[in-house]
């Protein structure tokens, strides 16, 4: 089974895109990023036969970073390999975050987030209609596994149209007091 992307696999691997590819990026229905990520997947999939098994549901790009949606039940496959993790960063030439497709916006930002583990999501709705989300999670470590938070937020701008803060939560997550406490928002700083 060969990897599945928005743009023809030989496309991807030429570089060039043909008539089909071509008509399909200038309607809109599918975007630089994802022509850009498929070019660096096809690639990447000569070294990582888990590659191979996955479908690429499409891409968002901002600040030269990706966001790379695949199909839910192939998140845990990348996942399980970090070596490939730290090939998809360097070939797509920034930082790229792995999600599943569809799903909710608590699963599309745990899997933003991942691996630090989201206490809770607290959404408040705009009368813009537009909608501000903050994201707890644990303190202890929690700047070393989420990175720049500022690419972070941008991302999740550019994929789901939602602002971002996030707050650490003051304790650890386990004891029930401070589970607590963070979904309430009381704990951490801001």
């Amino acid at each position: 089974m060969a990897i599945r992307l928005p743009i023809c696999s030989f496309d991807a691997k030429t570089g060039i895109l043909c008539a089909k590819c071509e008509s399909k990026l200038k309607s809109g229905e599918i975007t630089k990023a994802d022509v850009e990520a498929s070019k660096a997947l096809i690639h990447m999939a000569e070294r990582f036969n888990e590659l191979n098994r996955v479908t690429l549901r499409r891409s968002f790009e901002s600040g030269g970073n990706y966001v790379l949606e695949f199909d839910p039940v192939d998140v845990p496959h990348l996942r399980s390999n970090p070596k490939l993790f730290q090939e998809l960063d360097t070939a797509m030439k920034g930082k790229a975050w792995v999600v599943g497709s569809g799903g909710s916006d608590r699963k599309f930002l745990e899997d933003i987030f991942y691996p630090a583990k989201v206490v809770t999501v607290n959404t408040v709705w705009l009368t813009d209609g537009g909608k501000r989300t903050k994201v707890i999670v644990p303190a202890r470590r929690s700047e070393r596994y989420i990175g720049d938070f500022e690419k972070l937020r941008n991302m999740v701008k550019q994929a789901r149209g939602s602002s971002c803060s996030w707050r650490p939560s003051a304790k650890r997550c386990c004891e029930p007091e401070a589970r607590a406490e963070a979904s309430l928002g009381l704990s951490g700083r801001g």
